[in-house]
């Protein structure tokens, strides 16, 4: 069985894939890409997050709690705060990625590739 990644040299294997589909639970939540979308310019308190994606302290809380048992956020406590900031950098280069692969598979058809969401996702943020 092959064992190597998905770069052109062969397949994940199974246990790689579970750990890859695990770690997608990251992105699979709008809350948490909001997340990653504000610490890709550096650090922010738990509080600047919550603020930045509309959501109370407890829910910020709760979705910082997935990404960082995922590994894909650090926090570092400084005093009364709790800093935020990406694990790897290559973690926001996934979302800019799929985001890229989605516009261009929206530019050949949005509604059939994507249904309802795909004009509000097109719309760049205010």
């Amino acid at each position: 069985m092959e064992t190597s990644d998905c770069t052109g040299r062969g397949h994940l294997n199974p246990a790689a894939c579970r750990m890859v589909a695990e770690f997608f639970s990251v992105y699979a939540n709008p809350t948490r890409i909001s997340i990653l979308c504000a610490l890709r310019d550096g650090r922010r308190t738990v509080s600047e997050l919550a603020e930045h994606a509309g959501v109370s302290l407890q829910n910020i809380s709760q979705h910082l709690r997935v990404m960082r048992d995922k590994g894909a956020v650090r926090t570092a406590r400084e005093g009364h705060h709790v800093y935020c900031a990406v694990a790897d950098p290559r973690f926001l280069e996934g979302v800019r990625l799929i985001h890229d692969a989605l516009m261009d598979g929206w530019r050949h058809g949005p509604e059939a590739v994507f249904g309802q969401h795909a004009a509000a996702a097109a719309q760049p943020e205010a």
